[in-house]
This record gives C-alpha cells, structure tokens and sequence, in this order.
C-alpha cells in the first residue's frame, strides 16, 4: 500500500479520535477521576510531542534543506524555521489573544473567562493545521507513521479539553458541537493540503516544502510539549512523579519509532 493510501486512514482516524473525544465531555459529566485520567494522558501526549519534534520531525527537516543546499551549507536554517514554529503559537497564544488565561491544554482547571474555549479552539487549530500539513507533505512512511503517532495521542486529549472548556464556560450544546467538529477537520485539512501541494512538487521544491513545513511542525510540537503540557501539569502538585513518568514513556516511544524504521 502505498503512503497516499496511509494518509487517507489517517485522515480518517484523527477525525474520529477528535470528533469523539471532543463530544464525550458534552454529553456526560466530568469527574475528578476523568480529569486525573486525561491528565496523565496529557503527559503522555507531550513526551511523544517532545521526541517527535526532536528525534523526527527537525532531522528530517535538516536531511531535507542538507539534499536542497548542499554538505557545503552550514547555516542551521532548520532550526531557524523550527525556532518560528515554536514563536508562532506563542504569539497567538500569549500576544493576539491574551495570556491570562488558564492553561490552554489543562483539562482540570477551571475558568470564569467567557472567551476561554473559543481561545483554546484557535490556539490548538492553529496547530492542528501545521501539524497536518507537516504529515500530508511526509513522503517517508517510516516517519508518517511516528507523525501520526504524536497527534494521534494528543488529539484525543487536546479535543476533550476542548469539550471540557465549553462545558465549564456555559457555551450551548449545538454551538459547541459545531466548533468541536470544526476543529476535529483541522488536522485531515491540513493533511489533505500538505499531500496536493506535496504531489505536485517534485525534486527540490518538494523537499523545501517538506523541510519547511517539518521544521515548523517541530516548533509547535515543542511549544505544545513545554509550554503548554509541562508547564500546565506541572504547574499542578497532583501525580507529578507519575506524569514525568508519563512523559518519559512518550519520549521513549518516538525513540523506539526511529530505532526500528
């Protein structure tokens, strides 16, 4: 089977984890133990985030501009375009939309900020988008498969927080449905548009494509990892050895991916 194949079952399954994930907290009660349970999830999810950014994403990223520019190019024009990744969430996160909100990825905090879950659905749109980009425009299965791994394990997570925000901010069942299910589509969209612009490029233009879009999806995935996972969950004094533990397990997996592809 071939990797367009791949990408069409991803786009299909990050939907479904998103859409599903993203509804459970609209139709049932979250409890403490739901909220402990997500939250070690949330762990895991940003140590797959953390090595898939660094152990995948911005390697290929460099091998990528190293094919396009030459062994004699020694500027770290990956990690620039990575460092811009990283900026971007934090300007729309902390500049455009405000930072005195709660942790936008914690889903046991608790907010009286009316504009609360409509910030968090842009901040993790956003990056939603990039990151499917970065996946549609992948042309190695090995590492489309570690990609789909780390947003699969936070989507999930980052949607029922998403479910959770608007159902601690009063914010109507059918409004919530509907956004729930738009950001739950921004992650296939992305996929989708990385894989025709990607299918219409060839040699060089496709892999300055590919390398940017890589590097830029390691910034997010670090942003998301340290600013947003560890920092909200450890800003928190419950379960902090099990969530390091959590995280660690994460890294661990995205360094088991690149030892066996």
């Amino acid at each position: 089977m071939e990797i367009v194949h791949y990408k069409f079952l991803y786009i299909a399954a990050i939907f479904c984890i998103g859409l599903l994930s993203g509804l459970v907290p609209t139709f049932t009660a979250t409890t403490d133990r739901h909220d402990r349970f997500f939250s070690l999830g949330n762990a895991l999810g940003g140590g797959v985030f953390l090595g898939a950014g660094l152990i995948h994403l911005l390697p290929d990223a460099i091998d990528n501009y190293s094919g396009v520019l030459g062994a004699n190019w020694d500027y770290p024009l990956a990690p620039l375009i990575c460092g811009a990744g990283f900026l971007l969430v934090l300007l729309i996160e902390k500049v455009i939309v405000g930072g005195d909100e709660d942790k936008l990825v914690s889903v046991s905090g608790k907010t009286d900020n009316a504009l609360y879950p409509y910030v968090l659905a842009l901040v993790l749109s956003v990056h939603s988008f990039i990151a499917g980009m970065a996946l549609g425009a992948e042309s190695h299965l090995a590492t489309s498969l570690a990609l789909f791994l780390a947003v699969i394990a936070h989507k999930g997570v980052a949607a029922f927080a998403l479910g959770v925000g608007f159902k601690r901010g009063g914010v109507q069942r059918s409004q919530a449905i509907g956004i729930i299910t738009l950001f739950s589509m921004m992650t296939p969209l992305g996929v989708l548009c990385g894989a025709i612009v990607s299918g219409y490029l060839s040699g060089n233009a496709a892999r300055w494509f590919e390398g940017t879009f890589d590097a830029l999806a390691a910034g997010t995935f670090l942003y998301v990892a340290i600013a947003d996972i560890a920092q909200g969950e450890f800003s928190k004094s419950r379960d902090l050895a099990l969530k390091f533990a959590m995280m660690l397990i994460g890294l661990a997996i995205m360094a088991l991916v690149a030892v066996w592809t």
